[in-house]
């Protein structure tokens, strides 16, 4: 069985090696969002991790991206969740590692708190 710490392991090492880390200006965290930051960051949690003849995990990857300030209110800067929406869509959608398979569930796009959306990547992650 991998324990959640090893499966934030497998995805940061499959994120850190691509463009989408390349193209955030923040920080890839498999813990806690840095404290009051206000860049794109990424981070990795995992919300379901269930041991059976096939190990099956449900992984969060959120992605922060700040608002655009329009009439004075924030707005969702559409253009950049399109961008690194479309970067985590092609990373996720299947990828595998050292006896691991994953694939994207589903992204979706959530108003959060202090001006700024974030891109959450539901994973699925099958451990044989």
């Amino acid at each position: 069985m991998k324990t959640d710490a090893a499966i934030k392991t497998d995805i940061y090492k499959v994120i850190k090696s691509s463009p989408l880390h390349n193209a955030v200006t923040g920080k890839l965290k498999k813990t806690k969002r840095p404290h009051n930051s206000t860049k794109e960051d990424i981070v990795i949690s995992v919300l379901a991790n269930v041991n059976c003849q096939i190990q099956t995990a449900t992984v969060n990857v959120n992605i922060y991206v700040a608002d655009n300030i329009v009439d004075n209110q924030p707005e969702e800067d559409t253009v950049r969740t399109a961008q690194l929406g479309q970067l985590a869509a092609d990373l996720f959608d299947v990828f595998a590692g050292d006896g691991y398979r994953a694939t994207l569930i589903s992204q979706n796009i959530f108003e959060v708190e202090s001006n700024e959306h974030v891109i959450n990547n539901k994973i699925e992650y099958k451990f044989l």
